[in-house]
């Protein structure tokens, strides 16, 4: 199957390294607007295995063409573009393939999408995704669970960038600031930013993290879509203490808004204004230090027995660039959409419409990142 790729920043390069030599995958066309990455990139892969193309994502003209004689496309750019790939793909009969959610809601294309054959996979990544995955494991060996915690303990040090986001600034920004939301007895709650902080006791290479509530696609999908009745599902990301700082206060003054405001004659958007100034996730490989990690925490019963499994995957930045020159979370978020683009295009995923990444058959996808260079880490015990 040939793959085409949107967007080749810090995530595409890693989704584009393992597919290009992957047997699954006929070939992989790197698109994006600034085809500069891209060109340099495939002058690294395998020859004969990838090529560029310029595509904006916003215009539909240029994405149906670009489309035509792909199997699957991997959309790598802003969630925004989210519902107008996603219509795109199923409009030139491909698959299709994200890493996040955005304010589209794709479930909501459904029945369209089994009307067709073809699948969307919603949100694989690292977190969504891999940690979808750890929690669709855990509870298939529960009878009956109560509680799924996810929990992401990326963090970097680094003396050149005061303030740096490990993936798309834009999103990572307005997650952290935004209210957070958590899942408990049946319903969705709402709870202020910052709210519910802790130290988690993250294993090594990470250890201890200040984390916090925020909203995210596992908090969403999980009560629904993960085959067992569950009453409880949260999602914390970890946050150094000088960043929640830097952030509060950006976001006290505006400059977190995504609506415009005009400037000396012309229309910006706050949000999109700081994302630019900020160093851009693709050039932090080498120039931070510190850790990944994405861990699931799942409690439940089996056999009448009360029982807690966590499983986890890490991987320093400096590991992460000796392998691929990207940081950690580049490494495991898109080592989590490689690995949901090969079990597409070998044939392995049977179900079809759009699909969240607790809906696969577990261990295989396991078996797809142990394959890909994750190691994951599991344990379970009695509480």
């Amino acid at each position: 199957m040939r793959v085409m790729l949107l967007g080749v920043g810090a995530i595409g390069t890693v989704i584009a390294r393992h597919l290009a030599g992957h047997r699954a995958i006929e070939g992989v066309t790197l698109c994006d607007m600034d085809t500069t990455r891209a060109e340099k990139l495939a002058g690294e892969l395998p020859a004969g295995r990838t090529r560029v193309e310029k595509v904006d994502a916003a215009d539909p003209q240029a994405l149906a063409r670009a489309l035509e004689g792909h199997g699957l496309v991997i959309n790598a750019v802003l969630p925004r573009f989210n519902g107008a790939i996603c219509d795109a793909a199923l409009a030139a009969g491909s698959h299709y393939m994200d890493l996040a959610s955005g304010e589209d809601d794709l479930f909501s294309r459904d029945a369209a999408w089994k009307k067709a054959g073809r699948i969307a996979l919603n949100g694989m990544g690292e977190d969504p995704g891999i940690s979808n995955v750890f929690a669709r494991s855990a509870t298939d060996r529960l009878d009956e669970v109560d509680a799924v915690r996810v929990r992401d303990g990326e963090y970097s040090e680094s003396e050149e960038f005061p303030l740096a986001c490990l993936f798309s600034t834009e999103t990572f920004i307005e997650e952290a600031v935004s209210p957070a939301r958590y899942y408990e007895d049946g319903d969705w709650k709402k709870i202020p930013a910052w709210s519910n902080q802790e130290v988690y006791p993250f294993p090594e290479p990470v250890g201890p993290q200040t984390i916090y509530n925020m909203s995210h696609e596992e908090v969403d999908t999980l009560p629904r879509r993960l085959g067992k009745k569950v009453r409880f599902v949260d999602f914390k990301l970890a946050v150094p203490d000088s960043m929640q700082q830097h952030l509060a206060f950006l976001d006290r003054i505006g400059m977190t808004r995504r609506d415009t405001v005009r400037v000396r004659g012309g229309q910006v958007t706050p949000l999109a204004v700081l994302s630019a100034v900020l160093p851009q996730p693709a050039d932090l490989g080498g120039r931070i230090q510190g850790a990944a990690i994405v861990l699931v925490e799942v409690d439940g019963t089996r056999g009448g027995r009360r029982m807690r499994h966590v499983l986890h995957a890490a991987m320093t930045h400096q590991e992460a660039f000796r392998r691929q020159k990207v940081t950690a979370t580049a490494y495991l978020t898109g080592t989590g959409g490689a690995a949901g683009a090969i079990a597409i295009a070998s044939g392995r995923l049977k179900l079809t419409g759009v699909l969240s990444p607790e809906q696969l058959d577990p261990e295989p996808m396991l078996g797809l990142l142990e394959e890909l260079g994750i190691s994951v880490e599991r344990k379970e015990k009695a509480i």
